[in-house]
């Protein structure tokens, strides 16, 4: 197997200084990223709107719906947070629901359930956010176990 050289010497040398390879920087230049992105914690550019939060402990699955409001006046908020687990031991599904008062720039946790997961189970999480019936935002996750 033979090493093709790099166009310039002096951007392998950047990306070597910075510890990064071409492996690893070509699904960013392209527009694409991995399958399955781990929920949590938030991207510290999406630190408002709704967030899923998920903790993992042995074979237990914290998951936690966040909505951080940047709105300034305080309002009457509705939510929906769905998480359906799939796997070797079958498949479970929850839903929870209900209404929230959002405060501008407050983080609310709205809902926490957890669920047993093992390696292979496949996990969808779902947070809906909506004033009456207006959708405000929402977050999905859908995760492999590993």
């Amino acid at each position: 197997m033979s090493r093709q050289q790099p166009a310039s010497p002096h951007v392998d040398h950047l990306l070597l200084t910075l510890g990064l390879s071409v492996s690893l920087l070509a699904p960013l230049l392209l527009g694409v990223g991995p399958a399955t992105p781990d929920p949590s914690p938030p991207a510290p550019d999406d630190s408002t709107g709704a967030q899923i939060h998920t903790e993992r402990t042995g074979d237990r699955l914290r998951v936690q719906g966040v909505f951080v409001s940047e709105d300034a006046s305080a309002d009457t908020l509705h939510y929906e947070l769905s998480l359906r687990r799939s796997g070797a031991t079958g498949t479970t599904q929850t839903t929870q629901s209900g209404s929230f008062a959002a405060g501008p720039g407050r983080a609310d946790t709205l809902s926490t359930t957890q669920v047993n997961v093992q390696s292979g189970d496949t996990l969808i999480l779902h947070l809906r956010v909506r004033r009456s019936e207006t959708p405000i935002d929402s977050a999905r996750v859908r995760r492999t176990i590993r």
